[in-house]
Protein backbone atom coordinates (compact mmCIF):
# COMPACT_ATOMS: atom_id res chain seq x y z
CA UNK A 1 0.00 0.00 0.00
CA UNK A 2 2.89 2.36 0.64
CA UNK A 3 4.10 1.75 -2.93
CA UNK A 4 0.69 2.88 -4.22
CA UNK A 5 0.90 6.14 -2.30
CA UNK A 6 4.29 7.77 -2.84
CA UNK A 7 3.29 10.91 -0.90
CA UNK A 8 2.60 8.84 2.22
CA UNK A 9 6.28 8.89 3.18
CA UNK A 10 6.16 12.69 3.37
CA UNK A 11 2.98 12.91 5.45
CA UNK A 12 3.38 9.75 7.58
CA UNK A 13 7.07 8.72 7.67
CA UNK A 14 6.65 6.71 10.89
CA UNK A 15 3.86 4.60 9.38
CA UNK A 16 5.96 3.88 6.29
CA UNK A 17 8.90 2.89 8.50
CA UNK A 18 6.68 0.54 10.53
CA UNK A 19 5.41 -1.14 7.36
CA UNK A 20 8.83 -1.45 5.72
CA UNK A 21 10.54 -2.83 8.82
CA UNK A 22 7.58 -4.90 10.07
CA UNK A 23 7.86 -3.40 13.53
CA UNK A 24 4.97 -2.53 15.85
CA UNK A 25 4.11 1.07 16.48
CA UNK A 26 1.36 3.49 17.31
CA UNK A 27 -1.01 3.87 14.35
CA UNK A 28 -1.53 7.41 13.06
CA UNK A 29 -4.63 9.11 14.41
CA UNK A 30 -5.82 10.43 11.03
CA UNK A 31 -5.54 7.21 8.97
CA UNK A 32 -7.42 3.92 9.32
CA UNK A 33 -6.41 0.53 7.95
CA UNK A 34 -9.57 -1.28 6.82
CA UNK A 35 -10.09 -4.86 5.64
CA UNK A 36 -12.83 -7.02 4.14
CA UNK A 37 -13.22 -10.30 2.24
CA UNK A 38 -13.73 -10.27 -1.54
CA UNK A 39 -15.55 -13.17 -3.24
CA UNK A 40 -13.89 -14.97 -6.16
CA UNK A 41 -14.69 -13.36 -9.48
CA UNK A 42 -15.12 -9.90 -7.97
CA UNK A 43 -13.76 -6.92 -9.89
CA UNK A 44 -10.14 -6.19 -8.96
CA UNK A 45 -9.03 -2.63 -8.27
CA UNK A 46 -5.61 -1.36 -7.16
CA UNK A 47 -5.11 2.37 -6.67
CA UNK A 48 -3.42 5.03 -4.59
CA UNK A 49 -4.48 8.65 -4.21
CA UNK A 50 -3.23 9.83 -0.83
CA UNK A 51 -3.96 13.51 -0.11
CA UNK A 52 -6.47 13.66 -2.99
CA UNK A 53 -9.97 15.07 -2.65
CA UNK A 54 -13.17 13.70 -4.19
CA UNK A 55 -15.73 16.25 -5.33
CA UNK A 56 -19.30 15.17 -5.99
CA UNK A 57 -21.62 17.51 -7.86
CA UNK A 58 -25.36 17.05 -7.57
CA UNK A 59 -27.74 18.89 -9.87
CA UNK A 60 -30.86 20.19 -8.18
CA UNK A 61 -34.16 19.36 -9.92
CA UNK A 62 -35.95 22.66 -9.22
CA UNK A 63 -33.75 25.45 -10.47
CA UNK A 64 -30.82 23.62 -12.05
CA UNK A 65 -28.46 24.78 -9.30
CA UNK A 66 -25.68 22.42 -8.44
CA UNK A 67 -24.55 21.41 -4.99
CA UNK A 68 -21.04 20.15 -4.47
CA UNK A 69 -19.53 18.20 -1.62
CA UNK A 70 -15.96 17.15 -1.12
CA UNK A 71 -14.24 14.54 1.03
CA UNK A 72 -10.80 12.95 1.22
CA UNK A 73 -10.18 10.22 -1.33
CA UNK A 74 -9.20 6.73 -0.17
CA UNK A 75 -5.42 6.86 0.21
CA UNK A 76 -4.67 3.33 -1.02
CA UNK A 77 -6.77 0.41 -2.22
CA UNK A 78 -5.89 -3.20 -2.84
CA UNK A 79 -9.23 -4.76 -3.73
CA UNK A 80 -8.24 -8.15 -5.06
CA UNK A 81 -9.68 -11.53 -4.05
CA UNK A 82 -9.58 -12.73 -1.34
CA UNK A 83 -9.08 -9.37 0.43
CA UNK A 84 -10.06 -5.73 0.15
CA UNK A 85 -7.50 -3.60 2.00
CA UNK A 86 -7.94 0.16 2.31
CA UNK A 87 -5.94 2.97 3.84
CA UNK A 88 -8.40 5.79 4.42
CA UNK A 89 -8.81 9.07 6.24
CA UNK A 90 -10.54 8.68 9.61
CA UNK A 91 -13.36 11.00 8.49
CA UNK A 92 -14.53 8.61 5.75
CA UNK A 93 -13.64 5.25 7.34
CA UNK A 94 -17.09 4.68 8.82
CA UNK A 95 -18.68 5.20 5.38
CA UNK A 96 -16.82 2.18 4.00
CA UNK A 97 -18.23 -1.32 4.64
CA UNK A 98 -14.91 -2.67 5.94
CA UNK A 99 -13.69 -3.68 9.40
CA UNK A 100 -11.28 -1.26 11.08
CA UNK A 101 -8.04 -3.20 11.64
CA UNK A 102 -5.86 -0.19 12.47
CA UNK A 103 -4.99 -1.44 15.94
CA UNK A 104 -3.35 -4.51 14.36
CA UNK A 105 -0.53 -2.19 13.29
CA UNK A 106 0.55 -2.29 16.93
CA UNK A 107 1.70 -5.87 16.31
CA UNK A 108 5.03 -6.61 14.64
CA UNK A 109 5.27 -9.19 11.85
CA UNK A 110 7.42 -11.49 14.01
CA UNK A 111 5.09 -11.20 17.00
CA UNK A 112 2.83 -14.13 17.86
CA UNK A 113 -0.63 -12.97 18.89
CA UNK A 114 -4.08 -14.44 19.19
CA UNK A 115 -6.36 -12.30 17.06
CA UNK A 116 -10.03 -12.88 16.44
CA UNK A 117 -11.63 -10.79 13.74
CA UNK A 118 -14.82 -10.86 11.73
CA UNK A 119 -14.50 -9.36 8.24
CA UNK A 120 -17.47 -8.31 6.09
CA UNK A 121 -17.74 -9.45 2.47
CA UNK A 122 -17.69 -6.64 -0.10
CA UNK A 123 -17.60 -6.23 -3.88
CA UNK A 124 -17.15 -3.44 -6.41
CA UNK A 125 -19.11 -3.04 -9.63
CA UNK A 126 -17.30 -4.20 -12.74
CA UNK A 127 -16.17 -1.38 -15.01
CA UNK A 128 -13.88 -1.18 -18.02
CA UNK A 129 -13.28 2.55 -17.54
CA UNK A 130 -10.46 3.75 -15.28
CA UNK A 131 -12.77 5.04 -12.55
CA UNK A 132 -11.23 6.19 -9.25
CA UNK A 133 -12.22 3.96 -6.36
CA UNK A 134 -13.70 6.92 -4.49
CA UNK A 135 -16.34 7.26 -7.22
CA UNK A 136 -17.30 3.59 -7.06
CA UNK A 137 -19.57 2.23 -4.35
CA UNK A 138 -18.74 -0.89 -2.37
CA UNK A 139 -21.68 -3.19 -1.87
CA UNK A 140 -22.29 -6.08 0.49
CA UNK A 141 -21.67 -9.40 -1.17
CA UNK A 142 -21.87 -13.11 -0.47
CA UNK A 143 -18.81 -15.30 -0.52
Amino acid sequence: MTALTPTLIDSHPELVRMVREGVPGKPPEDLRFLAAIVPDGSAAHVEGSHDAVVVRVLLGPENGRSISAHAPAISATIHYPPFSLLLADRSIATDLPHADCTEMLELGVDEVAEVSISLPVVALPRTEAPVPISLLRFSSARA
